[in-house]
């Protein structure tokens, strides 16, 4: 089934792409926004539990989680809007209802955001 928004075109038969100003490389910054929640088992895991188990809740690892939202998000946020980066978000619907202080710090720096799930 095609899709029905954008018509098929393979890339052996569009023109040549040019970027702006002869440049040779385009970047795509791309930032997970997601919310976890605390009373279920992490969607991934960056320390492993000393006992190999799933454990609910997963205090050490939803740390890593809380930490982003509170820190991470905003220093990474003052380097793009220091250069002017605009990035897009790839933003779980979740988020919104739960911390639409960086929503809104998003919205301001005129972000694209991706819908990631809810």
């Amino acid at each position: 089934m095609s899709n029905p928004r954008a018509d098929y075109s393979s890339i052996v038969s569009r023109p040549p792409l040019y970027l702006p100003n002869g440049a040779k490389v385009a970047f795509w910054f791309i930032l997970n926004v997601e919310e976890w929640d605390f009373s279920a088992k992490m969607a991934r895991a960056v320390l492993p539990t000393p006992q190999g188990a799933t454990v609910v809740p997963d205090v050490p690892n939803y740390s890593w989680h809380d930490y982003g939202m509170r820190v991470g998000f905003w220093r990474i946020k003052e380097v793009l809007d220091k250069y002017r980066i605009k990035a897009t978000i790839s933003l779980n619907g979740s988020v919104c209802n739960s911390y639409p202080e960086i929503v809104q710090a998003m919205v301001d720096s005129d972000w694209e955001i991706m819908g990631h799930g809810f």
